[in-house]
């Protein structure tokens, strides 16, 4: 009967702690919006055409908007080096200045997504990817939990939170995120495309983007010509290097 009883006792307490975690998922941040940001090397631009967010427990899907927009300008090598001066054009410059931002339709929700969902166009090879990123309870965790910020003489300044999400697309689909806020840059994952899809969530194919009189591939491959740098066949081995003003660090230091 002890042995019973004990076991009964450690079933409860456990029962409890999963509420507890699960109801701590469920309450929404107590800081700003989450958001997402997209960086990309400047010789290997990107374009999104869809984003968003699901929550499977509140049962909402929320767009993002703003990721579509300024894709080349943002990308452009001179503009990088403004804030990144040693950048070389194939790395990832994760900053909220050389980033496309995402923000939420309408008013949006404090509440975290479960799954966020990316579809998008490497415009180097003219390759349409979607990007699926599940948000895990760690990071939940993470963006929920209060910090804050150090003044230069190491006494607490305001409150903050790690809310933006920054996600690194790479021409053959793959995809580098982290967590950025209160002066923290945190490595999460890298993600294989949830999919390859034949056209953009437009409906423009490969062919279409290679017509006109300027296509997009060739305005691309110019960037490279333009830096007396090759750019095909693409090197792997420069690409996906991270340009930050913080130090990153891993999710399991957390």
């Amino acid at each position: 009967m002890p042995v019973l009883k004990k076991y009964k006792k450690t079933m409860i307490t456990l029962l409890a702690l999963f509420l507890l975690i699960g109801c701590k998922e469920n309450e929404p941040l107590p800081g700003d919006p989450w958001a997402v940001s997209i960086v990309m090397p400047s010789f290997y631009p990107v374009k999104v055409t869809q984003a968003y967010g699901i929550s499977n427990s509140k049962d909402w899907t929320i767009p993002l908007i703003g990721l579509h927009q300024q894709y080349m300008e943002t990308s452009k090598i001179d503009y990088v080096r403004k804030a990144f001066p040693g950048y070389d054009g194939f790395g990832f410059p994760v900053s909220p200045v050389t980033s496309l931002r995402g923000r939420q339709i309408g008013l949006g929700t404090n509440h975290i997504p479960d799954s966020i969902y990316i579809y998008w166009t490497s415009l180097i090879n003219v390759r349409f990817f979607v990007t699926k990123y599940d948000v895990t309870p760690k990071v939940k965790e993470l963006m929920a939990t209060e910090l804050y910020y150090r003044r230069s003489d190491g006494s607490k300044g305001l409150p903050c939170y790690r809310t933006n999400l920054f996600f690194g697309l790479l021409p053959n689909g793959k995809a580098k995120v982290w967590l950025r806020g209160c002066g923290q840059l945190i490595y999460l994952a890298e993600l294989d495309p949830a999919r390859e899809k034949d056209r953009d969530q437009n409906g423009t194919t490969a062919d279409e983007y290679r017509q006109g009189p300027t296509p997009t591939p060739q305005r691309v491959r110019q960037r490279g010509i333009d830096a007396g740098i090759s750019t095909i066949p693409i090197p792997w081995e420069k690409v996906g290097k991270i340009y930050s003003k913080n130090t990153v660090e891993l999710l399991s230091e957390q």
